[in-house]
């Protein structure tokens, strides 16, 4: 009889995982990526006549578009990071902004490059530019992997964007859905919401 009940409830839990499963639609895939890459540090690298660069990532979303970033990168430069955090995970509700690790950055009189995964409303990307110009950087531009095609709650603009996409839920590639789906090698768009599993 135990072994029995051992089994119905493998039996039970397999089914849920299957059911719960999302299905995904890639979006972008990781040679797109790695192309525009290619073409964006070029760019970059022209724009900023060569000179070293301070990269600094925000986590944890842009920790694969750093890494592959640095390998494209023909400057010399260093790596850095600053976390941005809200109260509650990516696809629930969140609230405000707190940032980490800004006060131990040395970046005063150097070119700053600060990357991000996705550029939505603008405002965690525009709030952590605001605190690195407090430390009068010798100038800073911004990249991001995505930019939402949707009403923003700033004025900035990013200086360079690998992809604009529509108003998709997209996992992977750094992006994930209450901390799963980061590993995931290219950018995909969640095509049901079932992620029931996943419920805290």
């Amino acid at each position: 009889m135990k072994y029995l009940t051992s089994f119905f409830v493998l039996l039970f839990l397999s089914t849920k995982l299957l059911a719960a499963e999302p299905k995904l639609h890639e979006l972008i895939s990781s040679s797109q990526i790695d192309a525009r890459l290619e073409e964006v540090c070029a760019k970059i690298h022209t724009d900023n006549e060569g000179r070293p660069l301070c990269v600094i990532a925000i986590l944890k979303g842009s920790y694969m578009l750093l890494a592959d970033l640095s390998k494209h990168l023909t400057v010399p430069h260093t790596v850095d990071f600053v976390k941005a955090s809200s109260y509650g995970q990516r696809g629930t509700k969140r609230g405000g902004l707190t940032l980490h690790e800004i006060g131990t950055l040395d970046i005063e009189n150097k070119d700053v490059l600060l990357i991000d995964d996705i550029f939505d409303s603008g405002v965690t990307l525009s709030t952590v530019v605001e605190k690195l110009q407090e430390k009068n950087p010798r100038s800073i531009k911004t990249l991001v992997l995505l930019s939402k095609k949707v009403p923003k709650a700033t004025p900035y603009v990013p200086n360079y964007v690998l992809f604009e996409i529509d108003d998709h839920f997209v996992i992977g590639y750094g992006l994930d859905f209450k901390e799963y789906f980061r590993n995931l090698n290219g950018v995909y768009i969640v095509e049901n919401d079932d992620f029931t599993f996943f419920a805290e």
